[in-house]
């Protein structure tokens, strides 16, 4: 499998009027968490039922140019991380020559192996990654977006976007993704807009730091047993994609299931579809993989958005990372028993519970913790459902499928909303092929609820 280059060009924010700048962004000790991480790798399919040349000749155009509008109000994906000369400090660091590298091809295979390649059932990861573009990874001047849309033509395109974690969270790209996409849909015309869309706040002054949490990572990051605190899936050879669902009814049964049980043994139920939703692939993916450390407990880290959480508050529309770890272990065997969603449900709503409002003490020895579990290879999670992915119409309606590849590396199960928007949620799953038909066993076998 291959696609064919047609087009390859460097988009850069729209213009800035005289005396205007766009300010340099120095990282927070939130953002530098991820300096060392893969690029979050997100493909979009979308339903283009025209040829390859209606496509260059109508729809290029307004989607270069939005892209441009968009990269002006967030210029920073334009821009590349590099360490200020004065002091050292990484920062995302701009310049006039600010540019986004963006792709166009054109599959090779048969133009229908788009329904294939779309779809939710096993697929090699191959199929997936000659539409993703190439985000080189530079120590002294890294690049932070990079755009690739490919055509199966008379059938659909994809836009695949390669962003580096150390630029923005999933939150602050899909925000960057919406409005890129409202505009398009509009045919340029901004007065069009959804006000909903509110410009992303860039101030890190907004971020304090008062333990110097920024020292602790940079020494954290830049120790040459890094990867030691890097959690990854263990997993060598081929490897395969597929998206499971949980519907808003099933989500429901388990939620009663589950309150019925913890009202019995007097214990507090945590229901939101999230915690169910996780609980459930964690289970899942224990039958299937068995990962426990040396004292039989099974672990799963994921990230809370602390936008709504810390205190002072700061803007909803932030721009950059304000994630927080979360760190779960249970029994593995209590997992397994009968009542394992139960236990895993109560233990993941009361890891969120006990964050509390004190980001920084929740950050303080992160990196520490990390290299403590990651041996044991937890379960991590990308995403969320609450990132709205299927928010995004270009113009060519809601897109048929979301897909995130770089969870290939960590392991990580990949939540979404659900496409149709009736509250069901997706869990992206990548496997060598037997453990994911196991997976597909269990998760199927799990569900009489």
């Amino acid at each position: 499998m291959s696609v064919n280059i047609l087009d390859q060009s460097l988009i850069s924010p729209s213009p800035l009027s005289t005396g205007e700048v766009r300010p340099s962004l120095p990282l927070t000790f939130f953002d530098l968490v991820w300096i060392n991480f893969s690029p979050v790798e997100r493909l979009f399919f979308y339903q283009f039922p025209y040829s390859t040349s209606h496509f260059l000749d109508f729809h290029l155009p307004i989607f270069k140019s939005s892209l441009s509008i968009a990269l002006s109000a967030f210029y920073a994906l334009a821009a590349t991380i590099r360490r200020r000369q004065s002091d050292g400090v990484f920062e995302i660091a701009t310049t006039d020559s600010d540019s986004v590298t963006l792709t166009v091809s054109e599959y090779e295979g048969a133009d229908d192996d788009f329904l294939d390649i779309s779809g939710d059932h096993s697929r090699p990861i191959e199929k997936l990654l000659v539409l993703i573009p190439r985000l080189p990874i530079s120590p002294e001047e890294q690049p932070l977006l990079a755009v690739q849309i490919t055509l199966f033509p008379n059938y659909g395109l994809c836009l695949a976007l390669a962003v580096h974690h150390a630029a923005c969270d999933g939150f602050s790209s899909m925000q960057f993704v919406k409005l890129w996409s409202a505009i398009a849909a509009s045919g340029l015309r901004l007065d069009r807009l959804n006000s909903g869309l509110p410009a992303p706040v860039m101030d890190r002054t907004v971020i304090p730091d008062p333990r110097n949490l920024y020292l602790q990572i940079e020494k954290a990051v830049l120790d040459e047993r890094v990867m030691e605190k890097m959690v990854t899936s263990g997993i060598s050879g081929g490897v395969f994609a597929a998206t499971f669902s949980i519907s808003a009814p099933e989500i429901g049964r388990l939620k009663k299931r589950v309150q019925g049980k913890a009202a019995k043994q007097g214990m507090r139920c945590f229901h939101c579809s999230f915690v169910i939703s996780l609980a459930y692939s964690w289970i899942c993916m224990l039958k299937t993989r068995c990962l426990t450390d040396g004292d039989g407990a099974a672990h799963v880290l994921f990230v809370v958005d602390w936008r709504r959480r810390i205190r002072p508050e700061i803007p909803a529309n932030y721009y950059g990372n304000c994630l927080g770890p979360c760190y779960v272990n249970c029994n593995a065997e209590e997992l397994l028993a009968k009542d394992g969603i139960l236990v895993a449900c109560a233990a993941i709503g009361k890891g969120i519970e006990e964050l509390g409002d004190d980001v920084h003490e929740s950050i303080d020895g992160w990196m520490d913790r990390l290299r403590v579990v990651a041996p044991w290879r937890p379960l991590t999670v990308a995403g969320s459902p609450k990132m709205g992915v299927y928010e995004t119409d270009f113009g060519w309606g809601k897109p048929r499928k979301v897909e995130v590849t770089s969870t290939r590396e960590t392991g990580a199960v990949a939540l979404a909303e659900s496409r149709d928007g009736a509250g069901g949620i997706e869990i992206g799953v990548i496997l060598p092929e037997e453990d994911l038909k196991a997976f597909a066993k269990h998760f199927a076998a799990g569900r009489d609820w």
